[in-house]
């Protein structure tokens, strides 16, 4: 395993700039292997690591720009980061006036690591954002009756993509209104259209800066980034 650890990402334990300047622990790369605990649909999980914040910052403003100019209030918006792992784009989200900003996890351990990040980060910062850790399964999980910027790094199967896109309608159909995906290293993007319950406003290969290049995990310099909206 640590063989497989060392080819898929070579650097994994180097520390990124973003975790020296806020004292956080958001970086690190963990295989599926290290995440299967018993629970149920822990076997579809992707793994961990988290997005280059140069990646995060582009995707959002390329998102803003789809809004529409007299109904699209950021300010609406509830931001939901399905897999949160340790929190990075949660951290993130708050630059932005997001009315809530929610992070949904499996695993125990990395929730916790989540949960001390935000106290960091809202000390550090003095970041007034309303960022909640919610330890839960994420098709369990119980939407906020606001449109919705869902947040997906690659976290797990299709089969549970298909069925978050299925749940996130059923809410849109019950009045939460407007939902939007940005799904990075989107692997199941032929799951999404074979659905039609959401349609993709752009793809687009963002290059990370070159401080997230540096720290990148895989040793990679761009991430692929999908964003969707709710039909």
């Amino acid at each position: 395993m640590m063989t497989s650890a060392s080819r898929i990402a070579p650097n994994r334990f180097v520390i990124h700039p973003f975790d020296q300047k806020y004292g956080t622990d958001t970086g690190g790369y963990l295989s599926p292997e290290d995440l299967v605990k018993g629970r149920e649909n822990d076997v579809l999980n992707h793994g961990y690591s988290a997005i280059a914040p140069s990646v995060f910052r582009e995707a959002c403003r390329r998102w803003r720009e789809t809004l529409p100019a007299v109904s699209g209030r950021l300010e609406a918006y509830s931001f939901v980061d399905i897999g949160a792992g340790k929190g990075r784009p949660l951290l993130l989200a708050s630059e932005s006036p997001f009315r809530k900003i929610v992070g949904v996890e499996l695993s125990e351990e990395l929730s916790r690591i989540a949960q001390r990040n935000v106290a960091l980060w809202s000390r550090v910062t003095h970041s007034r954002a309303k960022i909640r850790v919610v330890r839960q399964d994420a098709v369990k999980f119980r939407w906020p009756r606001t449109p919705l910027l869902v947040y997906l790094y690659n976290p797990f199967a299709c089969s549970l993509v298909a069925q978050l896109a299925e749940n996130l309608a059923a809410v849109a159909a019950s009045g939460s209104g407007l939902v939007d995906l940005l799904y990075v290293n989107p692997t199941c993007a032929d799951t999404l259209t074979r659905q039609g319950l959401f349609a993709r406003l752009w793809t687009a290969r963002i290059p990370m800066d070159e401080a997230d290049q540096k720290a990148d995990p895989y040793g990679t310099s761009s991430d692929l980034v999908s964003n969707y909206r709710l039909k």
